[in-house]
């Protein structure tokens, strides 16, 4: 294997690197002309790191909202100002705390913003956009996985210690909190299950990544009257729609599916699925 070769990455790579799924890589190189991959005499697709550079912006772009088609057309500079978030000084200054990998900072600071605004404009405010300011970040390669994934964990400890504060009002009902399988992104669903505890209802949370029918074995074992799933962008689409209309023919009578996340509302609409806007729980 020469240097060239060896510098080359597998659409293995391309997806670990970026989040983003091999059939996603296929269907935008199919339908939008990019990427375009080197074809090994074996067959196997072959990436080159400026590849992977343009996906990891791209998959950024197409998180934080933005159309694939749109997308897939720009340009790295018009790819950049799409993704330039809103600069506001709080989440600048936590953001500078994450690129220190300051946890105490990050914490105190995180803590601080919640006492001056409340849950609600906390999570919108404070925690969305600074999920898409590190997003961003670790797109255009100001910082790395590791900054990524510890601010992911300092969030993830303060938002199940914050649901834990509350205590659930037998009115309110009972939810269960989880992500289909495929889908691993955990942050959305600890978000909807504070919001849900904060206004008493008693939240139940499964995890991600979970078959379609233990889904609905759980719903019936725990009682709830409500499954709640969390979309990422990147598990909308009709695969999505078809385990969305499987697991409400299981759930139990009575039993609501919602579904919220960024990935709700490119969902095409199914009788009996509700929607979450934003953290407006139902």
């Amino acid at each position: 294997m020469d240097k060239v070769d060896a510098e080359l990455l597998s659409i293995g790579d391309i997806c670990s690197e970026t989040g983003l799924s091999a059939d996603v890589v296929r269907v935008w190189e199919r339908r939008y002309g990019f990427p375009v991959p080197i074809r090994l005499p074996s067959g196997h697709r072959r990436y080159r790191q400026e590849d992977l550079h343009r996906l990891r912006l791209m998959a950024e772009a197409v998180v934080q909202g933005h159309r694939p088609s749109l997308v897939a057309k720009a340009g790295e500079a018009a790819l950049r100002r799409l993704l330039v978030p809103t600069r506001v000084p709080q989440v600048e200054t936590l953001f500078e705390a994450v690129k220190a990998m300051d946890t105490d900072g990050m914490r105190r600071q995180l803590r601080e913003a919640l006492d001056q605004l409340g849950l609600k404009p906390f999570l919108q405010q404070v925690v969305s956009l600074l999920l898409d300011r590190v997003g961003m970040a670790w797109a255009d390669g100001s910082i790395g996985i590791q900054h990524e994934h510890l601010v992911t964990e300092v969030l993830e400890d303060l938002l199940r210690e914050l649901r834990l504060e509350f205590r659930s009002t037998p009115s309110r009902g009972c939810v269960l909190l989880c992500t289909l399988p495929g889908e691993r992104h955990r942050l959305g669903m600890l978000m909807a299950a504070l919001a849900y505890a904060a206004q008493g209802t008693r939240t139940e949370l499964l995890g991600v990544d979970l078959p379609v029918a233990s889904i609905a074995q759980a719903a019936r074992a725990l009682q709830v009257d409500r499954v709640a799933v969390s979309l990422s962008i990147q598990s909308a689409g009709e695969t999505t729609r078809k385990l969305l209309l499987d697991l409400l023919e299981r759930l139990p009578s009575g039993c609501r599916l919602l579904i919220g996340g960024q990935g709700a509302a490119r969902i095409r609409k199914i009788e009996g699925v509700e929607r979450m806007v934003g953290f407006d729980v139902i």
